[in-house]
C-alpha cells in the first residue's frame, strides 16, 4: 500500500499546476489584467494580444508539501522518503491544484468611455483536495483509528479542459469609477468531477474487524469507454484504442457540452493616491452531454481476519463493491474567483499594493495575501515585486517585469521567482508571460469629454498617479 501512495503524491507533486496569478490583478497597463479585472481598460485605443504568443499561464499548488519535504538526500546519496512527517503537518483538507491556460486570441477597443473585450481562451483546470484521513490511512494504516472512523469526507475532484470564448464591457464614469463586466461562453471537452465521496472507515478496538460504508459518485466525459460484469468494473479502454486524427479532431471541436459563465468588476479611484479594485470570476456552469460515463455506489463492507497484508484488504473491499453505471448528462460548476486589490502611490515612481484572493473549490476556500511594489524607473518599463502568503507556504517571492507600450509590449510575471528557480523545494509554481500589441496609444492619452463637461475641465481621476505627481510639481 505504501509503495502506491508515494506514486500517487510524487505524481501529484511533479505534474499539478491553480489560481491566476495575483500581482497581475493590479497591473492594469497590460491588457491581460482584463483577464482577472473587467473593469480593466486598456490604455491604448487598441489591444491586440499575438494569438497564442500574447499569454502563456501556468500555475501549481500544493497546500501540503514540497518534494525536498517529502523526499529528503542522505550524505550517501540515498533518498528517505518522510512521509510520517508530512501527514502530521498536514490541514483538514490538502489541495493539489493545477491550472494551464494559453490565450488563442486576444482583442480589446476603446469607443468613448467604454471598453469592449473579446478573448478565446483554452483552460486545463485540476484542483483535487484530499481529507487527511485518507493520507493518513494509506501511509499509517488503520491502528491509529482503533475504536473510531476514519473518513474521506472533504475528498473532491474536478479535472476539466474547456474553451472560452468571452466578450466584456467596461464603463469609466465621471466619479472616478470603472465598472465591467463580461459574459463567457464554454465548451466542455474532457470532465472527472467526484459529485460525493462520503465513505467511512471503522475499526472495531476488540476484533480489528474492519467496517466500510458510504456512497460515491463519479462523472466523466470523455473518450473512454468502462467495461462491467456483474455490476463490477472489468476494464478500461480509449475510443477507439488508439485515438486517430479525426477523433482528437472531434474532441477539440466538440461543442455538444457548453456552458454558461460571467465575471463581474470594479475600480474606484479613491483620491490622487489610493484606488480599490475587486472582481469576481467564473459565476457558471458546464452542462455535459456528450461521451457520458457516471458511477455511482453505496455498499457497506466488513472485513474479518488478521491484518497482515494490506493489498489483500484493498482487494477484498475493491472486489466487494458494486457499481452503477449510467450514462446520463450532468453539470458542474466552475472554481469561483475572488479578488480585492488596493494600491497608494508612494512616489513619482513607486506605488504599494496589497492584493486578497480566493478559490472556491467545493469543498475547500484556498485564500492568498500579496504585498507588493511597483516600480516605474521610466518610460513605459515598470518592475514589479511581492511577497505572498498561500497554500501554508511563507517563502512566496514574485517579481515580474513589463517593457513597452505601443507598439509592441512584453511582460513576464511570477508569483514565486523561487520556484521557478529551485521547483523541488517549493509547493506553488506560477508563471505568465507574452507579447501584445498596443496600437493609438496618444489617442488614448486624452480625457474624455464626458468627464471634462461633468468636473468643468479639472479631472485628474483618468491619469496615471505617475502623472499627477508631475502636474503637481
Amino acid at each position: 500500500m505504501k509503495k502506491y501512495l508515494i506514486i500517487l503524491l510524487v505524481f501529484c507533486d511533479l505534474v499539478t499546476y491553480a489560481q491566476q496569478g495575483q500581482q497581475l490583478f493590479l497591473m492594469h497597463y497590460l491588457g491581460e489584467s482584463n483577464f482577472l479585472n473587467p473593469a480593466v481598460q486598456s490604455e491604448c485605443n487598441w489591444f491586440i494580444g499575438i494569438p497564442v504568443l500574447s499569454s502563456i499561464h501556468l500555475n501549481y499548488a500544493n497546500s501540503a508539501f514540497s518534494y525536498r519535504q517529502l523526499v529528503e538526500n542522505t550524505s550517501d546519496s540515498t533518498a528517505n522518503l518522510q512521509v510520517d512527517r508530512v501527514v502530521d503537518h498536514l490541514g483538514r483538507r490538502t489541495l493539489l491544484a493545477t491550472e494551464l491556460q494559453v490565450t488563442l486570441l486576444a482583442v480589446g477597443y476603446t469607443y468613448k468611455d467604454y471598453y469592449f473585450a473579446f478573448s478565446i481562451i483554452e483552460k486545463n483546470d485540476l484542483p483535487l483536495t484530499i481529507s487527511k484521513d485518507v493520507f493518513a490511512l494509506a501511509w499509517e494504516g488503520n491502528t491509529q483509528f482503533e475504536g473510531e472512523t476514519a473518513s474521506t469526507r472533504g475528498t473532491s475532484i474536478y479535472a476539466t479542459h474547456y474553451r472560452e470564448y468571452a466578450l466584456g464591457v467596461s464603463k469609466r464614469t465621471a466619479y472616478n469609477t470603472f465598472y465591467g463586466i463580461k459574459g463567457k461562453l464554454l465548451f466542455g471537452k474532457v470532465n472527472a468531477s467526484a459529485r460525493r465521496a462520503n465513505v467511512d472507515l471503522f475499526t472495531d478496538q476488540q476484533t480489528f474487524d474492519l467496517t466500510l460504508g458510504g456512497n460515491a459518485a463519479v462523472n466523466l466525459s470523455g473518450p473512454i469507454n468502462i467495461f462491467t460484469d456483474n455490476g463490477y468494473v472489468s476494464g478500461l479502454e480509449t475510443e477507439p484504442e488508439e485515438l486517430d486524427l479525426n477523433r482528437i479532431m472531434a474532441l477539440v471541436f466538440n461543442r455538444r457540452n457548453w456552458g454558461l459563465a460571467f465575471d463581474a468588476g470594479f475600480i474606484k479611484q479613491v483620491n490622487d493616491r489610493v484606488s480599490v479594485s475587486g472582481s469576481v470570476l467564473d459565476l457558471g456552469f458546464i452542462g455535459w452531454r456528450s461521451n457520458l460515463n457516471n458511477l455511482t455506489s453505496e455498499e457497506e463492507f466488513t472485513y474479518q481476519g488478521v491484518l497482515v497484508d494490506s493489498g489483500r484488504i484493498v482487494r477484498s473491499i475493491m472486489d466487494s463493491i458494486d457499481l452503477e453505471i449510467t450514462h446520463d448528462r450532468y453539470y458542474t460548476l466552475l472554481p469561483v474567483k475572488l479578488f480585492l486589490g488596493a494600491e497608494y502611490t508612494l512616489s513619482e515612481k513607486l506605488a504599494g499594493r496589497v492584493i486578497t484572493s480566493a478559490v472556491v473549490y467545493r469543498t475547500k476556500l484556498a485564500p492568498k495575501l500579496t504585498l507588493g511594489l511597483d516600480y516605474n524607473p521610466f518610460g513605459y518599463f515598470h518592475l514589479v515585486a511581492s511577497y505572498s502568503l498561500m497554500y501554508r507556504s511563507f517563502n512566496n517571492f514574485g517579481f515580474g517585469l513589463s517593457l513597452g507600450r505601443g507598439p509592441l509590449q512584453f511582460y513576464a510575471v511570477s508569483d514565486n521567482v523561487a520556484g521557478m528557480i529551485w521547483p523541488l523545494s517549493t509547493r506553488n509554481l506560477n508563471l505568465r508571460f507574452g507579447l501584445n500589441i498596443n496600437l493609438g496609444c496618444r489617442e488614448k492619452d486624452k480625457i474624455p469629454q464626458s468627464v471634462i463637461k461633468s468636473t468643468g475641465g479639472n479631472c485628474e481621476c483618468y491619469r496615471t498617479p505617475w502623472e499627477r505627481q508631475k502636474r503637481r510639481k
